[in-house]
């Protein structure tokens, strides 16, 4: 008997003027050490599939089945005490937001010690070590702090395997891995999805990949539904799927994975810079409680960091969780106040300008943020949240703003009847959007993007990064790209700075990073590019920090020109070509 089986699932949801049908006759199994994976883009119902198995859709949703049936039961006639049972101990899931999955008033010990003593008889003292145990499982060194820790002050990466120790803390029979990676920088995404293999054949577990990612499925799984609308497209082995897809859109997702972006055209260089940062930084004081008394530290988020951003060009800002990329972003539009540096917007310093002074050139300087579920206001329509810049700006009649907002949401593909939703009636992917939207209505000259394609699909993606280049192109837009999709950011970009431990430790045309990267961490973050067919598997291996540290290039003062210095330091080594190495004689 398969370990989740599902026939002809049908769920639909209620809303203002009817009803919206999320899944339409979706029937699959998945057998004991299985991996399933479930691709398709943003709304085509994946998750809401796997939701109803567990019972979690809300109170809209009205679903119905031949059979939904996990470990023997019938999840649809399940009482209150099957359904317990079966959260945790038959499936547990990982979510595709993890900040959003954790409580944020509770520690991430007391959280997966409730879970435990939820499904198995456990003192506390016992589930207390048990978390830990499960934390150093997955990779987490530090575990007893961490168990003392909040959600907030862990980074996406370390929050996501936070996450997965919870959902391995019942010894569930099938994981589900909705989305896990989305929002992980490319070598944190590499170690999450070994991870994820790993304690999968340790614990003998079943496996549904739930993602949009391509890459994803090629690492992961054995067998893929490629869903569409709500329906099953194509499944198949996944040598197949790749090899030999039978369905059009199938093939239209293949093609997405190999679509390029032609660079920008070339520009006048000696032109005064859309975006230039000048040693820009940022310390943070630590308290750390010893007893009675606090002792405090600094931590350096950035170090000084030098990044030009020329008009009309896109420069990429790549590097792992904790790097200090997303904080240079937010101290580039002031949403971060820097500890010391400068910030030129258009040649004019507005790293000391009052609020006042500063609302003036908001205009000309916005932000898409990482996680578009905290960035909407919930109690806003989708035409107010993206026409609530021209209302600031004091830009148009009510009407005007409406119009255009309505205007932008058809520009960034989604129908203009969806103005009167909420940002919680939308696919992760097309709340994404709509962030994208509220950024561009003001037509700013720069757009720092923090993720902006994190959360969508490979054939929604192409669209966007395509509307970003014809912006580009129409407005003279200059971006500061935040990205950890490497694919993207080769195929979008002029130029890629690299951003290790809060320094730049590369910098080159965007040609030269991929083609002669001479950083290590540079060629870590390469060789942790998912696999772009399943037969390119590999096993890869992670360098420590030492190692990293200890192959810092080294040259020569003869090479260099310049005096011996042990410490590692930013040095040209062709034209444009910046690295971070240690001079010695």
């Amino acid at each position: 008997m398969p370990l989740v089986e599902i026939e002809d699932l049908k769920v639909s949801f209620s809303q203002y003027g009817g009803r919206v049908d999320a899944v339409r006759g979706v029937s699959f199994t998945v057998n004991e050490g299985e991996s399933l994976g479930i691709v398709g883009e943003s709304g085509s119902g994946k998750s809401v599939s796997c939701s109803a198995l567990l019972r979690l859709l809300p109170a809209t949703a009205r679903v119905s089945a031949k059979a939904i049936r996990l470990d023997g039961i019938d999840v649809l006639k399940a009482n209150k005490e099957d359904l317990v049972r079966l959260r945790g101990r038959a499936a547990a899931m990982i979510f595709q937001d993890p900040m959003t999955a954790f409580d944020p008033v509770f520690t991430i010990g007391h959280q997966i010690v409730e879970t435990i003593q939820a499904h198995r008889q456990l003192s506390k003292r016992d589930a207390l070590a048990e978390a830990e145990q499960l934390l150093l499982r997955v990779e987490i060194k530090n575990a007893r702090d961490v168990l003392g820790y909040y959600p907030h002050q862990l980074s996406g990466g370390m929050l996501q395997r936070a996450m997965i120790a919870m959902a391995l803390s019942c010894r569930p029979k099938v994981l589900i891995a909705d989305e896990p990676t989305t929002a992980l920088d490319v070598t944190i995404q590499a170690q999450i999805l070994q991870l994820i293999k790993k304690v999968q054949a340790e614990f003998g577990m079943a496996l549904i990949m739930i993602t949009h990612d391509l890459g994803v499925i090629a690492e992961t799984v054995d067998r893929v539904l490629v869903m569409y609308g709500g329906e099953v497209m194509e499944q198949g082995p996944v040598q197949q799927i790749f090899d030999a897809p039978q369905h059009d859109y199938t093939r239209t997702l293949l093609a997405s994975l190999k679509t390029g972006f032609d660079p920008s055209a070339d520009e006048d260089m000696t032109a005064t810079p859309a975006l230039e940062l000048r040693g820009l930084s940022k310390v943070y004081r630590v308290g750390r409680r010893a007893g009675l008394f606090t002792n405090h530290s600094e931590f350096h988020a950035v170090r000084p960091v030098d990044i030009v951003v020329p008009r009309n060009r896109i420069v990429g800002l790549v590097g792992e969780s904790g790097s200090g990329k997303t904080t240079t972003g937010m101290m580039a539009m002031r949403l971060t106040e820097p500890t010391g540096g400068q910030i030129l917007v258009n040649g004019t310093d507005i790293s000391t300008m009052g609020p006042a002074e500063l609302k003036s050139f908001r205009r000309s300087m916005q932000i898409v943020f990482q996680d578009s579920y905290s960035a909407l206001d919930p109690m806003m329509t989708l035409s107010q949240i993206i026409a609530e810049p021209l209302h600031i700006h004091g830009i148009g009649t009510a009407r005007e703003q409406t119009e255009k907002a309505l205007d932008w949401l058809e520009r960034v593909g989604l129908p203009r009847n969806f103005g009167g939703r909420y940002s919680h009636e939308l696919s992760g992917g097309q709340r994404q959007r709509v962030a994208i939207a509220r950024a561009l209505i003001l037509g700013p000259t720069v757009l720092v993007a923090d993720e902006p394609t994190s959360a969508l699909d490979v054939t929604v993606k192409a669209q966007i990064i395509g509307l970003l280049k014809q912006l580009q192109a129409e407005m003279g837009l200059s971006m500061l790209f935040i990205s950890h999709d490497l694919s993207t950011v080769k195929s979008l970009t002029d130029t890629v700075v690299v951003m290790y431990r809060g320094r730049v430790v590369e910098q080159a045309a965007t040609q030269a990073i991929f083609s002669e990267p001479q950083h290590p961490y540079t060629r870590a973050l390469l060789d942790a590019i998912p696999a772009d067919n399943p037969a390119n598997r590999r096993a890869r291996s992670f360098l420590s920090a030492d190692e990293l540290e200890a192959a810092t290039p080294r040259y020569t003062t003869v090479q260099t020109g310049l005096a011996p210095n042990a410490t590692p330091q930013l040095i040209s080594i062709a034209p444009d070509h910046r690295v971070e190495a240690i001079v010695t004689t």
